[in-house]
């Protein structure tokens, strides 16, 4: 790499990379420990995906204990552990009162701002930073980062900053519009860190099949998907659907999307069932039909409508050979036995997702094992840090992955 100009400033103790939601609070927590820190941030405003986040309403975090929440990341949740004790939960709320701004939980498990607005929480920290006598520079896009026997040189399009240390807080890849370039990536690579593949994840998905068009009207509450490949059936899942013109989307979608997102790159397609009538099986569809029996005139899509969008039961029918306006009385029963099975188990096929575009977090990024969980120091480079969407750590919709970016950029402020 060639020679970094000479800085035109003395250090800053810490340069953040990155003016989102885990560079804001990273930036909070050192300089309320007396440190001189400047925040480069690529954009012309801080926070842009902060802002999009939970609707604009901003999901800060949820009721979760810490044990509870680490779990639902799976293997690699207690990375977490250090940076929960930190900012945690409850600790969080109180930071956020404490900068001016109360909480809400109002289905008893998500963390709200009061007013559910994302500009309200973004407003309370850009004015902390601001008291705090934090630096910072808009439309500074980081080009390159060097050590320097004293710190780091990190050069930007208007010449060069130097610092002791370094916090990349760059985000993943999602939500470009936001700013999400992924040069975070690059910066770690360059000091030695390795970083995991990088997939879409909190995404839409796209189908083969078309018929998900027909039905974009409804909700489908307590809807049940499984992926259909032998080595992966464990991927599952119950919750809300929605179909879309192009797929699939909904909190279920979109927390299964986490691990659908890696197998669309060994597969080209990724099978699915789903059981969109909240889990009644073969025996309780037996039963039903049986019931119905005492109505034999009555229309097949009328008592189907009493569990299903007539819609979504005229895609059923359609998949099993089936006319939707047929009496009761005329349905045979291989049609019968094949409605069902295909009520139990509704085939779709995963062609793709959205894309980064479409997505909210990304799944992948720098190795955990290249990081000191305890305070998000690189092992390899003294002085880097890292936090948020950057490392490989991804959680579900929920709360999740913003009470990440909030913790660890609490955790590495203070190192």
């Amino acid at each position: 790499m060639p020679a970094l100009p000479t800085p035109s400033q003395p250090p800053y103790d810490l340069i953040i990379i990155g003016g989102g939601a885990s560079g804001l609070v990273a930036a909070i927590s050192a300089a309320r420990i007396g440190k001189q820190v400047l925040i480069c941030e690529q954009s012309g405003s801080l926070g842009l995906k902060l802002l999009a986040s939970g609707g604009e309403r901003c999901n800060l975090s949820n009721t979760l204990s810490s044990e509870d929440f680490m779990q639902r990341f799976g293997p690699s949740g207690r990375f977490m552990g250090p940076a929960l004790e930190q900012l945690g939960g409850d600790k969080l709320r109180e930071f956020f009162a404490g900068l001016g701004l109360e909480t809400v939980v109002l289905d008893g498990f998500r963390v709200w701002p009061i007013d559910r607005k994302s500009v309200s929480v973004l407003r309370v920290l850009t004015e902390e930073i601001e008291r705090a006598g934090v630096h910072v520079q808009l439309e500074c896009k980081v080009i390159a980062a060097q050590t320097t026997p004293d710190g780091f040189a990190v050069q930007h399009a208007g010449g060069l900053f130097q610092t002791r240390k370094l916090l990349l807080a760059t985000g993943g890849l999602a939500l470009p519009k936001s700013g999400a370039s992924g040069e975070g990536y690059s910066f770690a690579e360059e000091f030695g860190l390795r970083c995991t593949p990088r997939y879409p994840a909190g995404v839409p998905l796209t189908t083969v099949e078309d018929w998900p068009a027909s039905c974009t009207a409804h909700t489908i509450g307590k809807a049940h998907i499984q992926v259909d490949l032998p080595k992966h059936k464990r991927i599952a899942g119950t919750g809300d659907l929605i179909f879309t013109k192009t797929g699939l989307r909904g909190p279920l979608v979109l927390d299964l999307s986490r691990d659908i997102s890696p197998l669309l790159d060994k597969y080209d397609t990724v099978p699915l069932v789903m059981n969109l009538c909240r889990g009644k099986n073969q025996e309780e569809w037996q039963t039903i039909f049986k019931a119905w029996r005492l109505k034999p005139n009555a229309a097949l899509d009328e008592r189907l409508t009493e569990h299903l969008p007539l819609e979504v039961n005229h895609a059923i029918c359609k998949l099993a050979e089936v006319e939707p306006d047929l009496p009761m009385h005329s349905l045979a029963g291989a049609q019968r036995d094949e409605l069902i099975r295909l009520l139990v188990r509704t085939p779709i096929t995963v062609s793709g997702t959205t894309g980064y575009e479409g997505a909210f977090v990304t799944r992948g990024g720098v190795r955990l094992k290249d990081v000191r969980p305890e305070t998000l120091e690189a092992k390899t480079q003294p002085g880097l840090y890292l936090s948020g969407e950057v490392l490989d750590l991804d959680g579900p919709c929920g709360g999740f992955n913003l009470q990440w970016a909030f913790a660890s950029g609490y955790l590495a402020g203070l190192g």
